[in-house]
């Protein structure tokens, strides 16, 4: 009966085999083998054949599984694209970069109708598909997911979860706080990691999953710009703050910080020319040098010049330039409250301190985590309606448009200030808000710049 006690309270099921019989031989010797004192049990541990964790590899290895399917199928729809770099960098002439690059840089402003800024600015080309949309959405889900797990282990910790397990403190641990603490650890560390991920390649994530392309040959462009900041330093620099300027610039080169991105989306204008919308300029298709880029026109840079144009433009001229140059109205976005709050909490401040606000709620100190989640968010609620009233406001400055004279084929038509292009003859009223930059041929005028 001892025996049977010993081996029960060790969890060995055939002590014959493991510690031998009572009266036997022990290895052979002269000594039974006997319990000198019953054996503390083994700690605790999971099979993993526990349903939450099955739940967890699966939803995980189905995310994984669904990302290299869609890296296998990115890299072969892509072949073109790489066929296309391997011809231009045989190819004598600039354009062979650009190939190069999978994009196309930006003309210099200045000659030939260009604009941007040269090697500091360049396009990719992505267009869609519904396996690299559903990767993205896939991962939004598993990060929510995360935080749920997170969650369930919290409430396993105080006891609350629902069911048979509610007032079982560590149940899902086995009744273990050594190895619910230990788990929790390991599942927070998990989505530090995968939050810190998400953070850096944030920039470019979204367009992973779509197919890259040539600009004109996609659904979207990018635009990649260098960012270049000046430093007003003295010269005798120390060589510490050399070597953390250094480290800093490394950091932003590997988070690919270092450049600014924006995705805008391909459209047509009426006549079907390609275009897409960058910073309030239009960056149309040229079908001769193949490349995107804001068109400029000249008119003039001398007194006389400018007087010759007094006769407006026709109206096919006028719909012509309106088509490259796009209306002449500024269009500021301002989000929804929804929208304001998802943009302010994604950023890395809000993700830090929602992070480590896990830490007080596992281990319970739940009251200063609920004081200080409510002090972020209060401080989130403030900041998001300074920056609503504040775009809300620069939208009802920027967004000015009013009736104006117009001379157009000979005559003096009545049209609105967001169909003005450049050339325009207008008739300045009195009262009246100018929304384009003009230069005064006839009369006189007195105008409040401030």
């Amino acid at each position: 009966d001892i025996r049977e006690a010993c081996g029960a309270a060790a969890n060995i099921t055939d002590q014959a085999r493991t510690v031998g019989v009572w009266g036997s031989r022990w290895l052979g010797g002269d000594v039974s083998a006997v319990w000198a004192e019953c054996p503390s049990p083994p700690a605790p541990n999971y099979s993993y054949s526990e349903s939450y964790w099955l739940a967890t590899f699966a939803v995980n290895g189905a995310l994984a599984l669904l990302i290299a399917l869609w890296s296998v199928y990115k890299r072969w729809a892509e072949r073109g694209l790489r066929a296309a770099r391997a011809l231009a960098r045989e190819g004598p002439t600039p354009a062979s970069s650009i190939a190069e690059k999978g994009g196309s840089p930006v003309p210099e402003k200045g000659g030939g109708g260009g604009g941007g800024g040269g090697r500091d600015v360049g396009l990719r080309g992505y267009r869609g598909h519904f396996l690299g949309t559903a990767c993205a959405w896939m991962i939004a889900v598993v990060a929510v997911l995360w935080v749920c797990f997170l969650g369930v282990w919290t409430a396993d910790y105080y006891g609350s979860l629902p069911g048979a397990r509610h007032g079982v403190p560590y149940s899902l641990a086995l009744q273990s706080s050594y190895l619910e603490l230990a788990t929790f650890l390991i599942v927070w560390g998990i989505f530090l990691v995968l939050l810190i991920g998400l953070y850096a390649l944030k920039p470019r994530l979204r367009n992973y999953f779509r197919v890259q392309t040539l600009p004109a040959d996609g659904t979207h462009v990018c635009v990649t710009r260098v960012l270049r900041e000046v430093r007003m330093l003295a010269d005798d620099v120390s060589w510490l703050q050399l070597g953390i300027n250094a480290l800093t610039e490394r950091l932003k080169v590997a988070l690919s910080r270092d450049r600014e991105f924006a995705t805008c989306p391909l459209e047509r204008t009426s006549k079907g020319r390609l275009f897409f919308t960058y910073q309030c300029t239009r960056y149309v298709f040229d079908e001769q040098t193949r490349q995107f880029a804001p068109f400029e026109f000249d008119l003039g840079t001398s007194h006389r010049a400018l007087a010759a144009r007094a006769g407006g433009l026709s109206a096919g001229e006028a719909a012509y330039r309106l088509e490259l140059v796009g209306p002449n109205f500024v269009e500021v976005q301002v989000p929804g409250l929804y929208r304001a709050f998802v943009r302010e909490l994604v950023s890395f401040f809000y993700i830090y301190q929602f992070v480590f606000l896990w830490a007080f709620y596992f281990y319970g100190y739940y009251q200063v985590g609920v004081v200080d989640t409510g002090v972020v968010l209060l401080s989130a609620t403030i900041k998001v309606l300074l920056r609503l009233h504040s775009e809300r406001r620069l939208k009802r400055m920027a967004e000015q448009e009013e009736p104006v004279a117009v001379r157009r084929d000979g005559a003096w038509l009545r049209l609105s200030t967001r169909d003005l292009v450049p050339g325009d003859i207008v008739e300045v009223a009195t009262g009246a808000h100018m929304s384009c930059d003009c230069i005064l041929i006839a009369g006189g005028a007195i105008v409040d710049e401030s």
